[in-house]
């Protein structure tokens, strides 16, 4: 897929071109998290992805279009906030998921941090509290790294072990005392999970449950980024607790939790920053 990788490649050029300096970490902000973030950076602009030609456009309530660059308050971390992602059940395919990460990576970003909204499979988490995710399980959502999808690279057996930074995440549970790292289940939606399929998720070892990250995660690893994700809990899933999930539930809760989520956002970024970036 030679096409998808001369669009990467033009993405990165022009974002390098007009920009300058790539982020040392970019972000991916999930449902729920744009009304979150925006305020932690200083010296921002804010640049519409819908301008660029071949950067997929999110469609779900909850995602924005925009790339936020700034660097975060008392320190020289530059820093990209994307403001949404895209998903399979929206019909892209796995190239298409991935393009903004692999395009960020490209420019130059060497940490990709990775954030969702997902629904809670453990009393023990309960709405409204953050996972880091130390593993995943993937029951459906597109590699990638398959042919086809990869670039032009071909197949890519990727070891995934420790795809989630153990060190990365080591930091910021010595930072974040009340996180508990757990396993994320990626289902493709866009129908949430039975209550069957939510037993059987828990059977797995899976700690909670979305409909992204994984691809963007795995297409990061292959570039050579760090990977760092974190879950805001916005639900139970479905026959946990009498639960009816539904996505104005998940931005309501996304919403109320907003200060120990943007608390969390925070320090995942100052335990991922190089110690130069400390003024």
């Amino acid at each position: 897929m030679f096409e998808e990788g001369t669009k990467v490649d033009a993405l990165a050029e022009i974002l390098s071109r007009r920009y300058g300096e790539a982020p040392q970490i970019a972000v991916i902000l999930g449902s729920g998290w744009k009304e979150l973030a925006s305020h932690l950076l200083n010296d921002t602009y804010q640049l519409d992805l819908s301008g660029l030609d071949n950067w997929p456009a999110p469609k779900v309530e909850g995602h924005g279009g925009q790339l936020v660059l700034g660097y975060l308050a008392g320190t020289t971390l530059r820093v990209g906030l994307c403001t949404g992602r895209v998903h399979a059940y929206e019909g892209y395919s796995a190239a298409e998921i991935v393009r903004g990460v692999r395009s960020l990576v490209h420019w130059g970003a060497k940490q990709v941090l990775l954030l969702n909204a997902a629904g809670s499979l453990r009393p023990s988490r309960p709405p409204g509290s953050l996972m880091p995710i130390a593993d995943h399980l993937n029951w459906g959502l597109p590699n990638p790294m398959q042919q086809g999808q990869n670039c032009g690279l071909g197949a890519n057996f990727l070891n995934l072990v420790d795809l989630y930074d153990p060190t990365w995440l080591k930091a910021l549970c010595a930072a974040r005392s009340e996180l508990s790292p757990g396993v994320y289940a990626g289902c493709l939606g866009p129908s949430y999970e039975t209550p069957a399929e939510i037993r059987m998720l828990q059977q797995l070892g899976a700690d909670a449950v979305g409909m992204s990250t994984i691809p963007e995660a795995i297409a990061a690893r292959a570039l050579g980024a760090k990977v760092m994700a974190i879950s805001l809990l916005t639900n139970w899933g479905a026959g946990l607790a009498s639960s009816q999930p539904s996505h104005e539930e998940v931005l309501a809760t996304a919403l109320a939790a907003k200060e120990p989520a943007v608390a969390v956002l925070e320090a995942a970024l100052r335990c991922g920053a190089e110690p130069a970036s400390f003024k």
